[in-house]
Order: structure tokens, then C-alpha cells, then sequence
């Protein structure tokens, strides 16, 4: 009897410490979150440690000795903590929001969706009667401001710049930090925006990169666009290149373009979503990919041998029918 008793008076105090760690987990999430600007976020990562960590508490309780069951269960607390901290999602009203590039695409539907969210939106419009230009001016909000802009012109950014500080009332300086790697290629801007991601930490601002994919935006598909751009390529061209790549080459990117342009996602839904989860973090991503089939092409570029990745790459996807003409040439007369 002596023994059942002091078994049930162990049990009993197992199960008060157990109850002490949950009641001190929940009160270090509420007092992280009454303290923060960010709220809480019920996102699937969350949901499944909290559900994991309670379930292994249980777990804990019935499988192992009471001590090392409740130090394990107080060790799990921490990351999950941590990812409850990360996932928080910042509150949308107060806040601004600077975006170029609102004619049309990604642009245009951020926009309009961010000012839903209860942003002040600046939209940055390169033709103010444009139809994207006129689409937002007839939401009629305060909190969207339609502004003409040319990015490679040095004095309109800083007029516009002017123009935000005044409507915000001078709270800040308005960061215009990617426009001098605006006309780099996509490689080169990365590259950009990680180096300046690790500069500006010490400033406050945090810099995330967002890889949309294959998305159909702006001319993708527009087949007079590119037969436009097709015949300003070969007037361009001089004759000693023409003759070199051969008509045949450059009609064939042409027709890829065109081929390839519909498989293209047709909704920029899954990428203005990634763009808001990366705004609103209260501790961003470095990067976000909106599809699974940019991070396989990384693996197979950076984890595969050079000769199969290039096969893969360049015959798989890719499998040009044309070489360029000099170069079947210079292969003949070998």
C-alpha cells in the first residue's frame, strides 16, 4: 500500500510539472505576442508542432520514466517555440508599401490585393493613363496612391521619393535599393539582393527574394508582341551574326517562346501569396520559391555531375532542333 501510494504521489507530481512547462509555454507565447507588433500565425508549420508537441507530451507521460519525459517534453517547448516566434505574421494597417511595375502582371494584382490587406499601396505606374493606371485611380481609397514613374530616371525617383515622404509624414526614408541592378539579369539581381540583404541587417531592413517561376504575365503569349520583337532581332542583327546563327535558329527561339508561353501558370495568385507571406513575416524567408520545380533544377545544377546536369538542362528541357548555322558549318569541315 505504501509503495501504490507513493507511486500515485510520483505520478501526481509528474503530471502538476508537466502541466507547470504547458501553462509556462502558453504564457511565454502570449507575452511574446502582447509585447510584438506581429500576431500569431495558425499556419500548417504551426499547427503541426503544436500537434506533434502535445501529442509527444502524452507520449512523454506514459512511455518514459517521469524525469526524463518531463526534461525531453521542456526541451521540445523550445524549437516549437521558435517556430511559433518565426511564423508570426505582422499586422498590414499603418503600414506602406512601394510598388514599381503596376501596368500590369505581378505589379497591377499586388496592388490591388496589398490594399485589400489595409496597406497605404504606392503604385508605380510608368504610363499614368495607361489602362493599369486607370484600373487602380478607380478604387478610389486613400490608401492608394497612383504615381507616374520612370525608374532609369534619376530625378522622377527622387520626386516620387519626395511625394511618399510627404503623404507619410516624413516617418522614413524610402528605400530604392534593387533599381541600380534593375537592368541586370535575373542571376546577377540575385546575387545582388543577397549581398544587400546581409548590409542592410545592420540598418533594420530585411531583404527577401522571391523566385515566381513560370508565370504568365505581361507579354507571355502575346504573339504579335513577339513577332514584333522576332523582327526588330533580325534587323538589329548585323549581316556577319545573321550569317553565323542563321535565320533558322532565331525562328526557332521564337517559336519556343510562343509553344512554351501557355504551359506557362496562368494566375499570378500563387506569387502575390508568396509576396504577402514574405511581407508580413515578422522574420522573412532569405528566399521563397512558388514552385517545387525551381528548387529540382537547383539540386540537379548544383549536386550532379556538369555533363549530366547540361544534358538535362539543355536537351531535356530545352532540345534545340537548329544549331547555329557557323557552328553545323564548322563541324562540316572538320
Amino acid at each position: 500500500m505504501q509503495l501504490l501510494g507513493e507511486m500515485e504521489s510520483t505520478c501526481t507530481s509528474a503530471l502538476g510539472l508537466y502541466g507547470f512547462i504547458t501553462a509556462a509555454f502558453g504564457a511565454a507565447v502570449a507575452i511574446h505576442f502582447q509585447k510584438s507588433e506581429a500576431r500569431f500565425n495558425l499556419n500548417a508549420s504551426t499547427s503541426v508542432s503544436l500537434l506533434l508537441l502535445f501529442f509527444g507530451e502524452s507520449l512523454f507521460y506514459f512511455y518514459l520514466p517521469h524525469y526524463l519525459g518531463i526534461v525531453l517534453f521542456g526541451l521540445c517547448c523550445f524549437p516549437v517555440y521558435r517556430s511559433i516566434r518565426s511564423n508570426a505574421i505582422l499586422c498590414p494597417e499603418g503600414k506602406a508599401v512601394l510598388i514599381t511595375g503596376c501596368d500590369t502582371g505581378f505589379g497591377l494584382v499586388m496592388a490591388k490585393r496589398l490594399h485589400s490587406l489595409g496597406f497605404h499601396v504606392f503604385a508605380m505606374v510608368l504610363y499614368e493613363k495607361g489602362d493599369g493606371a486607370q484600373e487602380l485611380k478607380l478604387v478610389c481609397s486613400d490608401r492608394l496612391t497612383v504615381i507616374q514613374m520612370d525608374i532609369t530616371n534619376y530625378a522622377m525617383i527622387q520626386e516620387v521619393q519626395k511625394k511618399v515622404a510627404k503623404q507619410l509624414g516624413n516617418k522614413g526614408e524610402v528605400p530604392f535599393g534593387r533599381m541600380s541592378a534593375y537592368g541586370a539579369s535575373k542571376a546577377a539581381l540575385e546575387f545582388f539582393s543577397d549581398i544587400l540583404r546581409q548590409e542592410m541587417k545592420a540598418w533594420g531592413v530585411q531583404i527577401a527574394i522571391i523566385q515566381p517561376g513560370a508565370t504568365k504575365t505581361g507579354q507571355v503569349g502575346n504573339v504579335n508582341f513577339w513577332e514584333q520583337q522576332h523582327k526588330k532581332l533580325k534587323d538589329n542583327l548585323s549581316p556577319e551574326l545573321l550569317q553565323d546563327y542563321g535565320e533558322e535558329y532565331i525562328d526557332e527561339i521564337r517559336q519556343k517562346i510562343l509553344t512554351v508561353g501557355p504551359n506557362f501558370r496562368q494566375h499570378v495568385g500563387p506569387v502575390v501569396e508568396t509576396i504577402i507571406t514574405a511581407l508580413l513575416a515578422q522574420n522573412p524567408k532569405p528566399r521563397y520559391t512558388t514552385e517545387f520545380v525551381i528548387d529540382v533544377l537547383k539540386m540537379l545544377y548544383y549536386f550532379l555531375p556538369s555533363s549530366v546536369a547540361d544534358t538535362i538542362l539543355n536537351e531535356v528541357f530545352l532540345a534545340p532542333r537548329f544549331p547555329p548555322k557557323g557552328a553545323r558549318e564548322g563541324y562540316a569541315s572538320q
